[in-house]
């Protein structure tokens, strides 16, 4: 391929070292790290030290292992003992190209942050080595074993679980760290306000090369050129490429999207006709399914993969709308009474345990929904069930346990331990999702299926019109709409009457009411540069100080950028007021060298279990030397950092992401971009008790007008369990008319379609929550045709594709047929092979089909739960078969 070294940012590479390939796991260790180490096992030293290249070198280790293991050549010695056979898969290095526009701190952080993620918090060491040519083109390699560190010495099972082939929908390893990679990437990125990204848009990801550049000379010119070709290439030989691309980044998506998409693979094209014609190969690819226009009038479509996907979704939503195990009848008056509930949050409550299997509650900025969790926890603890709580973010977690009594932890670690059998929900679990507006669909999904299986109890908290996900769709919205809800607009936090009316009206989209309100407060600055405005802003939070302390008066901003300049300011302001120590020690923070003193506020931005941290955690710091600090955080914890935590920087001022779910006496909020929307808006500027104050510039907003436009932009993304009445409904349509439409649409491309069941079961809920059932007698009539039109469809290609996408069924049929193992591994093993070794390895395939498929038991079950791969057996069968009439004759 032509993207070799040229994917320098988004390339990762996985390679497995065995020793049927004359590997060892100590010379591994010594080349990628430099060093001189000593084989116990076969008596020989390797001795890299006298390479220039190595940047950096460092080992990682689960939690609770002995310092022992922090020594190269113990480590991959016990490695070495841990595997006895002779064609033992030793280590899998992994390869993973680094961003040139980063130093050496900030390529560290990114490759720990990466290792840390995905092998250390799951029980493997890590060893990370980070080399430079000196052809600008740093990489870094991070070794780790086959199996995990339990008990200081590594286990005797593999850690398949961790083996991501069939993760996610992806069936390529390369495939999948390419994209944790890009993710990965992009979020270290925009934390740290950086001009880069790995674009989402590109089917091989292309270098950013910023606003201000010379092309000619620039040094991401020609590698771009090449990538360009390789997406040509790639693209025009594989449309399912695009197809699936479309499915990972989107659930509906326009034409727009897709030209935007594939312009940037043709833009080289001397053919602009050879654009349109993939355009259209696309729109037209049976995979595509056209869900008709927008509320702006655009086209748009899903993916089959996507639809089914949602369908699935929607199944288990609805089979717990009409389940109701969870409903007891034991009082509430007295708990309500104890905890002393306003009438709204006691109907929550009400609504909550009188609810079937999913309720939604959609709770506003300060309208104590947390408060609320209080007593629903302690009235399903009375009625025998146990409580626990999931959301987006560590800190969010952490603030639900503390707040509530209820044992939470972030959704990643939920679905981790869920999906490696850690952790089992029961009929006895009642599961709360807090901040439900900012998870996505993948994660959203993967827990509703699970409560659906084991028949727990899902209770959705949100507000989806805060903060979106980071990924696609915006499914929480879409489950609302689906099940309906409970809304608390009571807002609490807002000491004044008039800021609590603009909070919900912020809530409501009508940003130019709340904006009005804050102006004629005179709560609003307009000065006429940008650093006027952020000048401004730190001289108004240090007068705070003269009568709030620190934790109790924030700075807000969207960029890095900005919130870093407010920080250093408010610094510098705190020296001259000595308002904080003089010590000036100083630590690595995360993306800067902090100097930090005694009272100085800070941000903790990543999760450390030992230490007792959260990402988004802000403390006070209580005493300092070279070696580690003592901090308060803000819930009152007494901790002790070490130098070697490095995830810090200032908390005078922070990003609104950053403050989601925090509250403060005062908050500044500094508008310094023209990228603002609604959703920030409405957590920016809800974030206050007492005071809020508002701040903008001229050269980004010169009219008032312009500054409410900015404010107010909305950016929906939209689900398909919305489509197609809610848009249609937005737009005008008459919703009678709906109904002919569909039937139209799914005759005229029916072989489109293949859950066409699911829209009109999605058309005729929406319908009868709409309007009086005795006005739809018609309409009924047309429902159930269209039920049979639909059941025509061939819905076994729909079970089978749902049973392909199964890990789980896949994993219990290695479990009961180890020959599926070893069959697996041989497949794997052909496709690096040529001559004889191929011919060997064919016959040992088509031998081990052969015993597989004569078992009727296994040919039963494989046939109906994993049918790609029965297919793939047969055809292998077919192919001996074949080969041996031909020798016969």
């Amino acid at each position: 391929m032509l993207f070799g070294d040229s994917v320098a940012i988004a390339f990762a590479q996985v390679s497995i070292h065995s020793r049927s390939k004359g590997h060892s796991a100590v010379a591994a260790a010594a080349y990628r790290s430099g060093a001189r180490l000593y084989d116990d096992r076969i008596g020989r030293a390797y001795d890299f030290s006298k390479r220039d290249d190595v940047a950096f070198s460092e080992i990682l280790l689960p939690d609770g292992t002995t310092d022992s293991f922090l020594e190269r050549d113990y480590l991959w010695n016990e490695v070495e003992r841990a595997e006895n056979r002779s064609n033992s898969q030793l280590c899998k290095d992994f390869v993973l190209a680094l961003p040139r526009e980063l130093n050496l701190e900030q390529q560290i952080e990114l490759a720990k942050r990466f290792a840390r993620t995905h092998f250390v918090e799951k029980g493997l060491p890590a060893d990370i080595a980070i080399h430079d040519h000196g052809d600008g083109n740093p990489h870094a390699h991070i070794l780790i074993p086959t199996r995990r560190l339990e008990n200081n010495r590594f286990s005797k099972y593999k850690a398949r679980d961790l083996n991501p082939v069939f993760a996610k929908g992806f069936l390529v390893e390369q495939d999948y760290w390419g994209e944790q990679w890009r993710e990965m990437q992009n979020e270290f990125f925009i934390e740290n306000n950086l001009d880069l990204q790995v674009d989402a848009n590109h089917l091989i990801a292309e270098r950013h090369r910023g606003k201000h550049h010379n092309a000619n000379a620039h040094y991401l010119l020609e590698e771009n050129q090449l990538i360009q070709q390789a997406r040509m290439e790639l693209t025009r030989d594989n449309i399912d490429l695009v197809i699936d691309h479309l499915s990972t980044q989107y659930s509906v998506f326009t034409r727009r999207d897709v030209e935007r998409l594939l312009f940037k693979t043709f833009q080289a094209s001397d053919s602009p006709q050879e654009y349109l014609q993939f355009v259209e190969r696309v729109l037209g690819h049976q995979d595509l399914v056209a869900l008709g226009d927008n509320n702006k009038g655009e086209p748009s479509f899903t993916t089959r993969t996507h639809l089914m996907q949602e369908a699935q979704l929607l199944h288990d939503i609805e089979a717990m709308m009409v389940s109701k195990n969870h409903v007891v009848h034991q009082p509430i008056d007295s708990l309500a009474q104890q905890y002393r509930l306003s009438e709204e949050q006691y109907e929550a409550f009400r609504y909550i345990t009188q609810s079937p299997d999913i309720s939604v509650v959609i709770g506003r900025p300060g309208t104590g929904k947390s408060y609320l969790l209080k007593p629903l926890n302690e009235y399903y603890i009375q009625a025998g069930m146990e409580v626990i709580g999931a959301a987006l973010s560590g800190k969010v977690a952490k603030a639900l346990q503390a707040e509530t009594g209820i044992t939470s932890s972030t959704i990643k670690s939920l679905s981790y331990r869920l999906a490696n059998d850690m952790m089992q929900l029961s009929d006895k679990h009642v599961l709360i999702i807090d901040e439900a507006g900012m998870v996505d669909f993948s994660s959203m999904g993967y827990l509703i299926k699970e409560a659906h299986k084991a028949g727990s109890k899902v209770v959705l908290i949100g507000d989806p019109d805060q903060l979106k996900p980071i990924q696609k769709g915006e499914i929480f919205r879409g489950i609302a709409a689906r099940t309906g809800y409970i809304e608390l607009e009571n807002i609490k936090r807002q000491q004044d009457l008039g800021d609590r009316q603009a909070s919900l009206n912020l809530a409501k989209g009508d940003i130019d009411k709340a904006i009005q309100h804050y102006q004629d407060k005179g709560a609003i600055t307009i000065t006429d540069t940008k650093l006027q405005a952020i000048e401004q802003v730190v001289a108004d939070w240090k007068q705070d100080l003269e009568s709030t302390n620190m934790a109790d008066s924030i700075m807000l901003s969207y960029t890095r950028k900005a919130v870093n300049h407010l920080n250093d300011l408010a610094r510098e302001a705190l020296i001259v007021e000595n308002k904080i120590g003089e010590e000036n020690i100083v630590y690595q923070g995360l993306e800067r060298s902090l100097k930090i003193s005694t009272g100085e506020r800070l941000l903790l931005r990543e999760n450390n279990k030992v230490l007792g941290v959260r990402n988004g955690d802000t403390a006070t710091v209580k005493e300092i030397n070279v070696q580690q600090m003592k901090i308060q955080l803000d819930s009152g914890e007494l901790l002790i950092i070490p130098k070697e935590y490095k995830a810090l920087d200032y908390a005078y001022a922070l990003t609104v992401h950053k403050s989601q779910g925090m509250t403060a006496k005062k908050v500044r909020v500094l508008i310094d971009s023209k990228y603002w929307d609604r959703n920030l808006s409405f957590v920016a500027m809800t974030r206050h008790k007492e005071q809020l104050n508002i701040y903008a510039d001229k050269e980004n907003h010169p009219t008032e007008q312009a500054l409410k436009q900015t404010l107010s932009r909305s950016s929906t993304k939209d689900n398909v369990i919305d489509w197609p009445l809610d848009f249609a409904i937005r737009a005008g349509f008459d919703s009678d008319s709906l109904i002919s439409r569909a039937l139209n649409h799914i005759v005229g491309v029916g072989h489109k379609i293949k859950q066409a069941y699911n829209f009109i079961v999605n058309y005729e809920a929406s319908l009868l929550k709409a309007r009086h059932q005795e006005r739809f007698q018609d309409i009924g009539q047309a429902i159930a045709d269209a039920k049979q039109e639909a059941l025509k469809v061939d819905t076994k290609e729909f079970e089978s594709n749902d049973c392909k996408t199964s890990e789980q069924s896949f994993g219990i049929l290695k479990k009961d047929f180890p020959q599926l193992v070893e069959l697996e591994t041989l497949i794997k093993r052909r496709q690096r092979m040529t001559g004889y070794f191929a011919e060997k390895t064919d016959k040992q395939i088509m031998a081990l089909t052969q015993q597989l498929l004569t078992n009727k038991t296994f040919a039963n079950q494989v046939k109906y739960q994993v049918p790609e791969f029965y297919q793939k057996l047969q055809s292998i069968d077919n192919k001996q078969k074949e080969k041996a009439l031909l020798q016969n004759h």
